[in-house]
């Protein structure tokens, strides 16, 4: 009976429900996913009865949100529907810990048969099989949880591995073979384990995005600075940020300016310059200056919370792929019953057909035949710095076909280079960069520093300056010698009434090949230009090139920087779509759109604000190194040293294991298939049943082991492929 409901998150088209006091068994779940079902505009209704949860996602222009509102209220006994949970809580399902149950139970099975190892192997002492012995009541009392669920099948009538399993175990232990059914338990338990602790691992690592924020900020209380939690803000508070500190509300700037690094949730490398009544985001970074930022939004409801809530929720309801090993096991629990009833039918021996059922009992076709291949490919993977965060995504991974990018940190690197020198006077280039070189020395901005390393590259020293100021968003003033030099973009060189003329002409194409501008002016007469990019990472057309020749029919970049920049790129790259200037939500709904068209996609990318795509992708790939926590815990697959010719890697890589595993099915089917015949004509005992797992899993070991080396065909990059920097 439900004793207890609250509504843990809401927004438009998703609402979390959280439900209390209802066994999984119960039939009340049935009640409650119906109650919603016949709702117009519901897409999808998820049970979770593990973590007692139901989540519904809904199209707000179809479904009547009042009626909902009501239906979801008539479920509520004891708290007021509409109440949220806390924003410290972060509205993560609590499923608590299967890692120990099941580490527990595969323990002591494991500790029975070492036991009996002992006895029998070291010790020369028999041991008793039959049912009232030690070894069979044990055999009994470890397989309840596998009967059970057995039952439940039966009941729902689905006839599955865990029935066939279930009476596997009951007859062994019937016919006085109890260590044959412990060696089924065994098996069992040890996947049951892998599962339970993948589960756990991925429960984790949702909860751990939600710490994106800082934990401490300083609030303005009666005009003075005052530390406290970030969980206790509460919407008016007045938060001051400085320099280096990470934006922790959704806001209003109400004093101060600073320039901001939003990249984490734009994706553009440039800092912005804010002031007083502009918004800024939660997960932003003030990089100089200070404001006074009143909140509108802190915890839950800010915009990064928000989005990370999203990724939880779409990692959670990643539709279930039909893996190799499913197939497997179906094969098994057909062939399985098959051939026992058959053997029974022909023969009329029920230790004949008992034999062919023990050789078909134990999994090793299902587990072994994916799971060494699945293990040895991870293993590779792990070798050259790829995390692959399970099976199911190494096997999708060679079933795309459509790959979407970012740009900044994934096509590119995250610094920028300066890409072009170009002089409207008669100073030469060498000149211009010294100059400039001479101006930036002290400034820390990303395209100051590209300014340095270059000039740094060409053994050029600055000159000394006497004055040197810096003007937030626009650039730097200096005293060169007694001459005053300028570098900034159009609002500097109109503070210090700088006539552009013509110079806006020569900037334009720069501009359209998306490069970032920069004017440089000596004695208030424009003199040159600075044009910055992102350097291309070297190998991103080779990728690219590489997986179109593996059979990728769609390259598309998303990204949030500017039309020309995207284009630009797009077009030096030969990916054939682009979108550009995109929030997050916009990345995934992009995504969600190619994934309609029956597309399986990869998404790449390395930031906060590619995090809900990642997730929304059947495949979710992070840029490691480089990128940010919160995509590496929503993408699926991480390449650790930044290096993107593991696409290429992983994606040969899945089609590889693919292969290894249809080859271990057929080793393993294949002995199985000679173990029933010899079981079939009486040639084959109960005990030498073992002895046919024990050789086809020793020829299914060796197979997948092949993969440990794999390696496919290197990458030709060529030299076109990195971006030309002034010479």
């Amino acid at each position: 009976m439900i004793n207890k409901v609250s509504v843990r998150h809401s927004i438009k088209g998703r609402t979390r429900l959280k439900i209390k006091g209802l066994k999984k068994s119960s039939p009340e779940w049935t009640e409650i996913e119906n109650s919603f079902a016949d709702f117009v505009g519901i897409l999808n209704i998820r049970i979770n009865k593990k973590g007692s949860s139901v989540i519904l996602r809904y199209d707000p222009t179809l479904t009547d949100e009042t009626k909902l509102k009501s239906t979801i209220e008539l479920l509520i006994p004891t708290e007021e529907a509409g109440s949220s949970c806390p924003s410290t809580c972060g509205c993560s399902i609590d499923t608590g810990n299967p890692v120990k149950p099941a580490l527990f139970r595969f323990a002591a099975i494991s500790a029975v048969m070492g036991g009996v190892f002992i006895r029998t192997t070291l010790l020369g002492l028999t041991v008793a099989e039959t049912l009232i012995s030690p070894l069979g009541i044990i055999a009994v009392i470890s397989a309840v949880p596998l009967i059970k669920s057995s039952l439940k099948s039966i009941r729902n009538k689905k006839f599955n591995l865990e029935v066939f399993l279930g009476a596997s175990i009951i007859a062994a232990v019937a016919a006085g073979e109890a260590l044959t059914a412990f060696e089924v338990l065994w098996i069992n338990s040890g996947a049951e384990l892998l599962k339970a602790w993948i589960t756990e691992r991925s429960r984790k690592s949702i909860a751990s995005i939600l710490d994106a924020t800082s934990h401490h900020t300083f609030i303005l209380v009666d005009g003075v600075e005052v530390e406290a939690e970030v969980s206790s803000l509460k919407k008016g508070s007045v938060v001051v940020l400085h320099t280096g500190e990470k934006v922790c509300v959704d806001g209003e700037i109400i004093s101060g300016e600073a320039l901001l690094d939003e990249s984490p949730i734009s994706g553009r490398m440039d800092f912005i310059p804010r002031g007083t009544g502009e918004s800024v985001l939660a997960g932003t970074f003030v990089r100089q200056g200070v404001i006074h930022v009143r909140a509108d939004k802190v915890g839950d409801e800010t915009y990064l919370a928000r989005i990370l809530s999203l990724v939880e929720d779409s990692l959670a309801n990643k539709a279930p792929i039909e893996q190799v090993a499913d197939k497997l096991a179906a094969t098994l629990v057909k062939v399985g019953f098959g051939a026992t009833a058959a053997t029974f039918l022909i023969t009329g021996s029920y230790w004949r057909a008992f034999t062919v059922m023990l050789v078909m009992a134990c999994p090793c076709a299902t587990i072994l035949a994916a799971s060494t291949a699945v293990s040895a490919a991870l293993s590779a993977a792990a070798k050259k710095n790829i995390l692959i965060k399970g099976g199911r995504y190494l096997e999708e991974a060679g079933k795309i076909d459509t790959v979407c990018l970012d740009k900044t940190g994934t096509l590119t690197t995250n610094e920028p280079v300066l890409d072009s020198i170009i002089s409207i006077s008669e100073f030469s280039e060498a000149e211009l960069l010294q100059l400039a070189y001479s101006v930036e020395t002290h400034n820390h901005h990303p395209l100051a520093q590209a300014v340095k390393k270059h000039a740094e590259d060409k053994n050029i020293s600055p000159i000394p300056h006497s004055v040197c100021e810096y003007y937030l968003g626009m650039g730097m003033r200096a005293e060169l010698e007694g001459d005053e030099v300028l570098i900034g973009n159009k609002k500097l060189m109109e503070e210090y009434n700088v006539a552009l003329g013509k110079t806006s002409a020569k900037a334009a194409p720069l501009k359209k090949r998306g490069l970032t501008v920069l004017y440089m002016a000596k004695g208030r007469t424009i003199v040159g230009l600075l044009a910055f990019d992102n350097l291309i990472r070297s190998e991103s057309k080779a990728v690219i090139n590489r997986l179109r020749q593996n059979g990728i029919r769609g390259t598309v970049l998303i990204t949030g920087d500017e039309k020309n920049t995207a284009s630009e790129l797009s077009r030096k790259l030969g990916i054939a779509e682009c979108y550009p200037s995109l929030m997050p939500q916009e990345k995934a709904e992009i995504v969600s759109n190619i994934q309609a068209e029956r597309k399986t996609v990869m998404m790449v990318g390395d930031g906060i604000n590619d995090a809900l795509a990642l997730a929304q992708s059947d495949i979710g790939v992070a840029m490691g190194a480089g990128g940010s926590e919160v995509a590496i815990e929503a993408a699926d697959i991480a390449l650790v040293n930044d290096d993107l010719e593991g696409l290429v890697y992983v994606h040969s890589l899945s089609r590889e294991t693919l292969k290894v595993v249809n080859q271990n099915f057929w080793i393993a089917t294949g002995s199985n298939l000679i173990g029933v015949i010899l079981g079939a004509v009486g040639a084959l005992s109960p005990v030498m049943a073992g002895m046919i797992h024990i050789a086809h899993s020793a020829g299914v070991l060796a197979n997948s082991s092949r993969l440990l080396n794999y390696s496919p065909e290197p990458l030709k990059i060529e030299s076109e492929t990195i971006e030309t920097k002034v010479s």
